[in-house]
């Protein structure tokens, strides 16, 4: 309320200031009073090209961002995918931002005709502010994300809308403010430079023609106006959020993967680049395994290879099942959806929405936070959020589900629950499990088989 009070005083003030001005120069032609340029603003719009005017710039606004914002999209993802093309592309970008628009306008009028050069002018300035927002978001992009991504199989469109869209939704939409800003100011200039026979611009000119001081600022009220209501419109459209979308339930093509391996998984001789070397080892089905190794000696890299974020170097990895459920080393919770959504979005893929909100409701409950469904990551603690990440990682159907020391954060009450669910679980689906950890007390609990990893070789199984 503070914020509009002052915002209304600003304006009062300018408004008094002006017809102070006018009062002292005392020739309307040059400085209208308020009266006049009021009666004037409340005349243009009974214009019968007044809409016309309107309708032209806007669409050339409109024309220039969008086509400015396409090549945007394609030309920073590539300069973020090919170092080399960034190098080529930069530049092209530095040259578009820095050369001053009427540079661009001046030689506009040599090689184009006059109603397209606001088209391009308005491209010109848009383009290169879009392209380095974008780019920076696109290289912000959280690997960790992409790759929960593809373990938990999501669709093309969750993938785009729930882990690509958020994370350059601020670079994207401060590039578009900024460059719809820079874009109006070019779009009216190239109007008025290219002397237009429609738009603002035109009508701008023509009032300057005929010393029609009134007229040309009333034109220019009315285009800071539509720039307001772009930037209005561009802060409505960055706070939506879009919707999981799940598959329906009618839909007769979509198997749910079994939670028994059909194939005994067998590393051979596998190696990266990093981590331990010629790991051989099996993970037959129903049992539990535990990866034990010293910090740095190569757990995660392991667990990595076998979900398929990593190639071997050398060796490799048979009877791998199509599906794995994973607990991540840095859990990997995309902070803009609840505890319930951060589950149910990766069983989009196989469940209707309905279902996909029971199961999830039954994995919070079975993890001790069925409480914390409707709280965002912000709001919860470490060892909640490790709960939010085996509830998601159970919740999946898929026969392996491997798990990088998965109960840190847990007091030993907690854990001692957690396990006994978790076997639980195993035993009445026949999953195999591959987890992480320093403690021994853990493997016990788990009933399982200890896969040791003492440096660069010398693998085993217990």
């Amino acid at each position: 309320m503070k914020k509009k009070i002052l915002s209304i005083i600003s304006i009062i003030s300018m408004l008094l200031i002006w017809q102070v001005i006018a009062c002292i120069v005392g020739n309307q032609q040059i400085v209208p009073p308020i009266t006049d340029l009021i009666k004037t603003l409340i005349r243009i719009p009974g214009n019968s090209d007044f809409l016309l005017s309107i309708a032209y710039t806007c669409l050339r606004m409109a024309a220039g961002l969008v086509s400015a914002l396409v090549l945007a999209i394609i030309i920073s993802y590539l300069m973020a995918k090919k170092e080399w093309i960034r190098i080529i592309m930069n530049p092209w970008i530095v040259t578009m931002r820095s050369v001053p628009v009427i540079s661009f306008i001046l030689l506009a009028l040599i090689f184009l005709n006059s109603e397209s050069i606001p088209l391009f002018i308005s491209f010109l300035t848009m383009f290169p502010l879009l392209t380095e927002n974008l780019y920076q978001g696109i290289k912000h992009i959280r690997p960790g994300y992409k790759i929960m991504g593809r373990v938990f199989h999501l669709s093309q469109t969750n993938y785009i809308a729930h882990i690509i869209y958020p994370q350059i939704q601020p670079y994207l939409f401060s590039g578009i403010s900024s460059a719809a800003g820079f874009g109006w100011r070019a779009i009216i200039m190239g109007e008025v430079i290219a002397q237009c026979t429609n738009g603002i611009g035109g009508k701008m000119k023509e009032a300057q023609l005929f010393i029609n001081t009134s007229e040309l600022i009333a034109w220019t009220i009315i285009a800071i106006f539509l720039s307001w209501l772009t930037d209005k419109g561009v802060k409505s459209l960055s706070v939506w959020k879009p919707e999981i979308k799940f598959i329906k339930a009618t839909n007769p093509t979509i198997n749910i993967p079994d939670f028994r391996l059909r194939n005994e998984i067998r590393l051979n001789n596998v190696s990266y680049y990093f981590g331990p070397d010629n790991m051989s080892f099996s993970l037959t089905k129903g049992h539990t395994y535990m990866l034990s190794a010293p910090s740095g000696a190569g757990k995660t890299t392991c667990l990595k290879l076998i979900d398929g974020t990593f190639k071997p170097a050398k060796g490799s990895i048979e009877g791998m099942p199509e599906y794995v459920s994973s607990v991540f080393q840095e859990q990997e919770i995309l902070t803009h959806l609840t505890a319930k959504d951060n589950i149910t979005l990766t069983l989009s893929s196989f469940y209707c929405k309905n279902k996909a909100m029971e199961i999830a409701d039954k994995f919070l409950k079975a993890m001790e936070i069925e409480e914390l469904a409707g709280r965002y990551p912000s709001e919860l603690s470490y060892g909640q959020l490790q709960r939010v990440s085996l509830a998601r990682a159970l919740a999946y159907p898929a026969p392996l589900l491997l798990m990088d020391e998965p109960f840190r954060g847990l007091d030993k009450e907690l854990l001692q629950r957690i396990i006994g669910t978790i076997k639980n679980l195993q035993n009445e689906r026949g999953q195999t499990i591959l987890f992480s950890s320093h403690n021994e007390e853990e493997a016990d609990l788990m009933k399982a088989k200890i896969v040791f990893i003492r440096g660069r070789g010398n693998e085993g199984t217990s």
